[in-house]
């Protein structure tokens, strides 16, 4: 189940396929799970990827089925965004915790507690509708997503969308540290992941070479993410939940912006590099690594298996005396015959 198009199918094909498998991946997810939090997690993960694939063909789908199947997605992600928000913000206490040492003993407990207390919405039975909401939801949506044409051959019919998602992303880094704010660089992660995702799908083109831009813009993606999670974490310290906290919320927020800043330093450089290309640029050398791996597979001679033999070989017998290995120079019989009558000669005469 690799989020990958296969050179040998059509995208037309692969959309259809990865779709369908997504979405059987994420239900097979929310289907009675172990572990809510986990099965939540993946099936956002599934919903990203999805939402990455619509970005790729949108030029071919056209805008408003595009909007349509999009918002569709992103409702899906809303409905369970309340069960896995508050785990991640327990996540990010830990995290900021380690990094920044927390001068009072016990305040990041108070800070889990806090979280605790804001359940609310989150109880086993609301959990469970949400669960069963978004199931209905993704079988309605597997089935429009059967239903998509793509109209155009070959790589264009992925080609401009992922021009135009890269230069979204190449601009939302610009713009990310020019605003600096936490919505421009909400914005510049949204990009890096569509980016990260579309590599994914587009790996098989040249394996050497797109999976080190996949790495690189996942990694990327992570420190953006804790940025974003930071982010989260200071607008709830200074939330009516965290008013009991008094200046110990203030002292938080402050270590969390500050982490954000290093954070935000690590990944500047790591923008310029993944961004250095023009989008075009960018377009026409997957498009040229595309259409040379197509090529070269179909010239691969088919492999042919021999039949499967029911009876065991029997096994040589081995060797009485040791035989020169091959293409290793022999005496040819006439100069063994010669040898062998001058030794003869010579002891006769002796």
């Amino acid at each position: 189940m690799a989020f990958r198009f296969r050179l040998a199918e059509t995208f037309e094909e692969g959309c259809h396929r990865i779709a369908r498998e997504q979405i059987e991946r994420a239900q097979g997810q929310l289907k009675g799970p172990d572990d809510p939090v986990v099965a939540v997690h993946e099936t956002r993960k599934s919903l990203k990827r999805l939402r990455a694939l619509l970005r790729l063909i949108r030029p071919a789908l056209g805008d408003s089925v595009f909007h349509h199947e999009n918002a569709q997605l992103r409702e899906i992600a809303r409905i369970l965004s309340s069960a896995r928000d508050r785990q991640v913000l327990l996540e990010t206490v830990a995290k900021l915790e380690a990094a920044a040492s927390f001068p009072k003993k016990g305040l990041g407990q108070a800070l889990r507690e806090a979280l605790t207390a804001t359940n609310g919405e989150q109880s086993p039975i609301f959990e469970a509708a949400a669960l069963r909401q978004a199931q209905g939801r993704l079988a309605e949506a597997k089935k429009r997503l059967a239903k998509l044409r793509l109209p155009g051959r070959g790589f264009e019919v992925v080609g401009p969308g992922l021009e135009a998602s890269y230069r979204r992303a190449r601009r939302a880094f610009r713009s990310a540290y020019v605003e600096l704010t936490d919505e421009a660089f909400h914005e510049w992660r949204k990009g890096a992941q569509t980016h990260w995702r579309q590599m994914l799908l587009l790996t098989r083109a040249w394996p050497a070479s797109l999976e080190a831009r996949a790495s690189e813009a996942r990694a990327l993606s992570q420190i953006l993410g804790d940025d974003h999670d930071l982010a989260m974490l200071s607008a709830f310290l200074r939330s009516e939940a965290c008013a009991r906290l008094g200046e110990d919320a203030g002292m938080v927020e402050r270590l969390a912006r500050r982490r954000q800043q290093e954070l935000r330093e690590t990944a500047h450089p790591m923008g310029l590099r993944l961004f250095a290309e023009s989008p075009k640029a960018l377009h026409h050398s997957i498009a040229a690594y595309w259409e040379a791996a197509v090529a070269l597979k179909d010239r691969e001679p088919e492999q042919e298996t021999p039949p499967a033999s029911h009876h065991k070989t029997p096994a040589a017998p081995a060797a009485r005396r040791r035989r020169p290995a091959a293409g290793a120079w022999r005496p040819p019989r006439s100069c063994l015959l010669v040898g062998v009558c001058s030794v003869a000669f010579l002891a006769l005469i002796g």
